[in-house]
């Protein structure tokens, strides 16, 4: 998985995370299913990771990370992205998949981001403040998986596309088209089949 992150997370996360400032991105079925932007924000005096996925507009947020867990930025990751589907109602078999690939995946860092994604990502994190204040919730109470569904179940306006798009939808027909996999082959293998 590769993490587009802001300089302001990029800071925080340890050295020993793998790090590549001059990544460039690819457009293929895979570099799609890989891709995600990620930026660190403060809400109630906590610390918090969202992270929007570039091509679904996929959200998820994580409150409450601390250097120990930045240091685990993958692991939780896949906890809350896993969690999440599974609130939001996608496929048992679909979700499998996705688990798969990402047991296969390796975590990349930089800090190529697009003005777009950060948009998405930005308006997400707004609408985390105003939910908890509106709904006077202290974060340490707030869902995560539940959250995270909740800020996918909502339509995204894309630049240069014309109809709006809704992230938990476009998630499950990528992870549709994504080949399915067997641990033991890797990701280059997927069933014998090539992903372009």
């Amino acid at each position: 998985m590769i993490f587009h992150c802001t300089k302001k997370l990029m800071a925080k996360l340890p050295d020993s995370l793998p790090k590549d400032v001059e990544n460039t991105a690819s457009i293929g079925l895979l570099e799609r299913w890989q891709h995600w932007h990620a930026n660190v924000i403060t809400i109630q005096r906590k610390q918090c990771v969202i992270l929007v996925h570039d091509s679904t507009r996929y959200a998820l947020f994580i409150p409450g990370m601390n250097k120990k867990q930045l240091a685990d930025f993958d692991l939780h990751f896949q906890d809350v992205f896993i969690n999440s589907l599974m609130k939001a109602g996608v496929a048992l078999n679909l979700i499998d998949k996705a688990t798969r690939y990402l047991m296969t995946d390796n975590l990349q860092l930089d800090t190529i981001c697009n003005r777009s994604v950060q948009g998405t990502m930005r308006l997400m994190a707004d609408e985390v403040d105003w939910h908890l204040k509106y709904n006077s919730i202290k974060i340490d109470n707030l869902a995560i998986y539940s959250t995270s569904a909740w800020l996918s179940d909502r339509p995204c306006n894309i630049k240069g596309q014309k109809d709006c798009m809704w992230p938990i939808k476009a998630m499950t027909e990528l992870l549709t088209q994504l080949p399915d996999i067997q641990i033991s082959e890797g990701i280059n293998n997927p069933s014998g089949s090539s992903i372009h």
